[in-house]
């Protein structure tokens, strides 16, 4: 059995919920800002990591 099991919250669970309950805006809303929280998250601890073990990087003040 792959995937999440039956009854376990899921973003899929709550794009469906927002789906079908179209008058109710903020299911809608809560998933996409929850869904760009994420993603700029993700952005953010990438950059950070890349920042931080980027064995390329020049230091400031320093000239290649």
């Amino acid at each position: 059995n792959l995937g999440m099991p039956l009854g376990a919250p899921s973003l899929g669970e709550l794009l469906s919920q927002g789906k079908d309950n179209l008058y109710a805006w903020w299911i809608s809303v809560s998933t996409f800002a929850v869904l760009v929280v994420m993603l700029l998250l993700l952005i953010l601890i990438g950059d950070a990591l890349r920042d931080a073990l980027d064995p390329r990087k020049v230091l400031e003040g320093e000239e290649k």
